[in-house]
């Protein structure tokens, strides 16, 4: 069945990855995803020893390692008008995969690129069309850096204007054609565009991993996501989409709810719809 994960970003900013281990295992999960962050324990210049290191730490604990999430794409876009971001980019993801595979994660998550930031939606970062066409070109690019590494990459669904359907999706992931590049699926991003048992029938197999996060429907920032089960995910329809579609990687749980909590909901949605 499903490992029961947890996001690193669920504890608190600078906690060490061996805390951040103990206390996901103590809280009842079985791995955890580790963060890449510009600052801190693992970072795109982290040596190989240091990431072996964070790896081990992690295992020790009790724990696997589902993935390693890269949030830095966000302020250095695939798809920013400025050639020279754009290859900053590519070379972040490069030094994600090399330090994926040191600490023994099989998964790197990254965000697909940008129309617009959440931080100010009305700005475009760069019109639709081109983000499409440098979104895809940098990923088919990875999809060899990422066999070589033997990690895949999983393009998360997240509020960028981007992407912004399910058939966008299936489609941008068949036209890069690579087993190395999937999808991170988010339950609690994806509401704000549509319904998370629709996006999963149509993903299906392109599917490498699973954000487990709850949304209040009508709210159109960051306050409308709740507490597991305090928000409008028919959590019953996600998990049989998930088995009809035989999907077999982690559920991976991104919140700030007490853990504990947040793993008993997972269990009981395992083994309970």
């Amino acid at each position: 069945m499903w490992l029961k994960g947890i996001n690193g970003w669920s504890f608190p900013k600078g906690m060490p990855c061996s805390e951040v281990a103990a206390r996901a295992r103590a809280a009842g999960f079985e791995a955890l995803e580790p963060t890449l962050e510009n600052q801190g324990e693992l970072t795109p210049v982290s040596t190989e020893a240091e990431c072996r290191r964070i790896g081990e730490a992690i295992r020790e604990s009790g724990l696997e390692i589902t993935s390693l999430a890269c949030g830095l794409l966000w302020e250095k876009p695939y798809t920013s008008d400025d050639p020279l971001v754009r290859q900053e980019a590519v070379e972040l993801t490069r030094a994600a995969l090399q330090r994926a595979r040191w600490t023994g994660a099989p998964v790197v998550l990254v965000v697909p690129g940008l129309v617009s930031h959440p931080r100010d939606p009305a700005r475009p970062v760069t019109d639709y069309a081109s983000a499409l066409r440098r979104a895809k070109a940098a990923l088919t690019e990875l999809s060899y850096d990422a066999e070589s590494f033997g990690v895949r990459l999983a393009i998360e669904n997240v509020w960028n204007q981007f992407l912004v359907s399910p058939i966008e999706m299936c489609d941008f992931l068949d036209r890069i054609n690579s087993p190395w590049v999937g999808a991170c699926f988010d339950v609690g991003n994806v509401m704000r565009y549509g319904f998370p048992q629709d996006w999963i029938d149509l993903l299906g197999r392109r599917i490498v991993s699973v954000h487990v996060k709850d949304f209040k429907l009508g709210q159109d920032d960051g306050s409308g996501f709740r507490a597991l089960g305090e928000g409008d995910v028919d959590w019953p329809a996600v998990i049989r989409a998930l088995r009809q579609h035989r999907y077999q990687g982690p559920l991976v749980y991104e919140g700030k709810e007490d853990p504990a909590v947040a793993a008993t909901f997972i269990e009981r949605l395992v083994h309970g719809c």
